[in-house]
Order: C-alpha cells, then sequence, then structure tokens
C-alpha cells in the first residue's frame, strides 16, 4: 500500500501509469479505514480513517480518493497482490457491509517501517460492495494465474489480435525480414562499452538499496 502517490490531474482524475486501464469505479461514496493490526504490538500504531470517497480497481491497483483530501491524505493504493485474507462481512443486522483485508505496504509508500502490514476496510454505506468483491476476485485470480506463468501481471488480459496477411502489408513483412537480416548479419563492428554509467544510474542504485533496507527493517519487524 502507499499513501498519497496516486498521481491526480488539476480535476482530480487519476493519472494511469504505463498500460493501466480502470476496471471498476464505485457508484456510491464508500469510507476508508486503515489501522494498525491488534496482534502487532508497536509503540506508535498507524492509523488514517475518511469518512467519504470513491474507490477504484486498475488491472494493477486498487486505488482510493477522499471526497475531501486533506494535507495528510490525499489518496491511497495497493497492487491488488499485495492484499490478503480478504472477507466481506456486516457488523450489524442492517448495517454497512464491509470489505476488509491485510495489506503489504509498498517500499518508500509512506508507512512507517516498523509496521510490516496493515488492515484494510471499505465501508459500502450505500451498497456496491457485491460487484466490487465480484470484480476484485475475478482479477485476483488473473493476476495470480499470470504472475505464477512468469506473464507481467496486469499486461496479459487478452491475447494479441491474429497476425492477417492482407492487413499487414508487404511492407511489415519486409520490415520484419530486413529487422532478421540486421539482427544475424556477422559484418556489423562492434559497438564500443560506454565510459560513464547510463543517465539516472546513481539514483537507481540509491533507490534500490533504500528499498532492500525498508523490506528487510519490515521483514524483522515481523519476525518480532
Amino acid at each position: 500500500m502507499s499513501i498519497n502517490w496516486v498521481m491526480l490531474t488539476r480535476d482530480g482524475k487519476i493519472v494511469p501509469i504505463p498500460n493501466e486501464k480502470i476496471l471498476y469505479t464505485s457508484r456510491t461514496r464508500v469510507s476508508l479505514e486503515l489501522s494498525t493490526p491488534k496482534e502487532l504490538r508497536v509503540d506508535e500504531p498507524f492509523g488514517i480513517k475518511s469518512s467519504d470517497g470513491f474507490v477504484y480497481i486498475t488491472n494493477e491497483r486498487v486505488i482510493y480518493l477522499p471526497a475531501n483530501p486533506t494535507e495528510t491524505f490525499k489518496s491511497f493504493f495497493t497492487p491488488v497482490l499485495n492484499v490478503s485474507d480478504t472477507h466481506v462481512y456486516s457488523s450489524w443486522m442492517i448495517g454497512p457491509w464491509i470489505w476488509a483485508g491485510i495489506v503489504k505496504p509498498v517500499p518508500g509508500g509512506g508507512i512507517p517501517m516498523s509496521i510490516p502490514r496493515v488492515e484494510l476496510k471499505f465501508i459500502f454505506k450505500e451498497g456496491g460492495h457485491h460487484d466490487f468483491q465480484n470484480k476484485y476476485e475475478w482479477l485476483k485470480e488473473r493476476l495470480q494465474n499470470a504472475r505464477d506463468m512468469g506473464l507481467n501481471p496486469g499486461h496479459n488480459f487478452e491475447p494479441p489480435p491474429p497476425y492477417d496477411l492482407e492487413t499487414a502489408g508487404p511492407s511489415g513483412a519486409n520490415a520484419a525480414q530486413q529487422a532478421a537480416v540486421d539482427v544475424q548479419s556477422p559484418h556489423q563492428p562492434p559497438q564500443p562499452a560506454p565510459d560513464e554509467p547510463p543517465p539516472d544510474y546513481l539514483e537507481a542504485q540509491t533507490q534500490a538499496v533504500n528499498i532492500q533496507y525498508e523490506e528487510r527493517t519490515r521483514s524483522e519487524a515481523e519476525r518480532h
């Protein structure tokens, strides 16, 4: 999960990440609760509440946008496969339905490193939980299958269109043949090795180290 890292347009719409598509949008307003599970004994428990907002499911993430964002809480998202132990229940006979799960935080997402997991609740005060649950479970199954097959989760929902020689035309075939010749040609001189690291190399290395440190810290917190 990540707090306040959803990019939005000036009118408050989600800016999708590459290849992302919105698959579900709640019809009515939904409440959100994020809290530290009771079994985790931490000195400073984490918690966020929003009384009204909208929840989205994309082929990558579950996103929540509060209706009235504040300086401390503007957005929330979690990768679909970072959520486990999901279930739907109602606390009262005529009370709202609640969709709940346990979320693994994303490195650098704004959650204290001492907290290895967070409890998530979406409270559907005006209905809609059934549609959300069905879409989430359908997506999670497909993403998990894609991951098990070594595919890129989120980008492999539909097979590519069949190859059509008539629509491809001779230019497409010639281009493919030329590409094959270019790849197989043994007469191309070898490219010299670069003298300098690629752009943003140091920044990427630093970010990778920070991510490894945060994941290790969370793993230690989980064991304790």
